[in-house]
């Protein structure tokens, strides 16, 4: 099973769940995550079990994770009692950096403290980054010529050349990320995101061979 953790108000999220059916995807989302049914081992985390849309299965059977979300927000735990949905909130983001860093399966991307679908770093922080490995940053205002290369593991989607390739990887390699969207304008790189749009056929069929491990 391949667990896309986000939220049932994502539509983009449902619409890869629902085109990666075949291959096993499910929704995990906020719902499951306050549902009975969990356990979790941090030496052993395969061991346990988990809740995915509805039904509980073993952790076992999960093969990879896609996550879309930074956060679980309180307002998304209607089950909860309005007065503990803070603190119930910030216990299950707590309970996934866990149990997300602990699964030995693909987990893309990988969270942190302060995000979980990976570094939830400032405009600054990625400029620092490229600086660090020598890729050049464009701060120009104008963005219309400017367009997306997503890094998924070792392939690139939209890159113009190989050059914006290289960068893009170099990049997603030096924030420890698998899944990385890359704003190129003029040669230069000038965003970045975490959480690249998946609405493309190639980006979806090229993510899907990466957590499958066919990349």
């Amino acid at each position: 099973m391949i667990a896309v953790l986000a939220s049932r108000l994502d539509p983009e999220s449902r619409s890869v769940v629902d085109a990666w059916a075949p291959a096993g995807a499910a929704l995990l989302s906020a719902e499951d995550l306050v549902s009975p049914g969990w356990t979790f081992s941090v030496g052993d985390p395969f061991s346990g079990t988990a809740v995915v849309d509805g039904r509980r299965i073993s952790a076992a059977d999960i093969s990879a994770v896609l996550t879309r979300r930074p956060s679980v927000l309180p307002e998304e735990l209607g089950r909860i009692h309005p007065a503990d949905r803070a603190y119930v909130a910030a216990e299950t983001n707590a309970f996934l950096v866990a149990w997300l860093s602990a699964l030995p399966c693909t987990v893309v991307n990988r969270p942190t403290t302060t995000s979980l679908c990976g570094p939830a770093w400032d405009k600054l922080h990625w400029q620092s980054a490229a600086a660090r490995i020598g890729v050049p940053w464009s701060n120009a205002d104008d963005t219309s010529d400017a367009h997306e290369v997503v890094v998924c593991g070792e392939r690139c989607v939209f890159a113009h050349d190989a050059r914006e390739a290289a960068m893009a990887t170099a990049l997603s390699r030096a924030a420890g990320t698998e899944l990385l969207g890359v704003r190129f304008q003029r040669g230069k790189i000038s965003g970045v995101t975490v959480a690249p749009s998946l609405a493309d056929g190639d980006v979806r069929a090229c993510l899907l061979d990466h957590l499958l491990g066919r990349s």
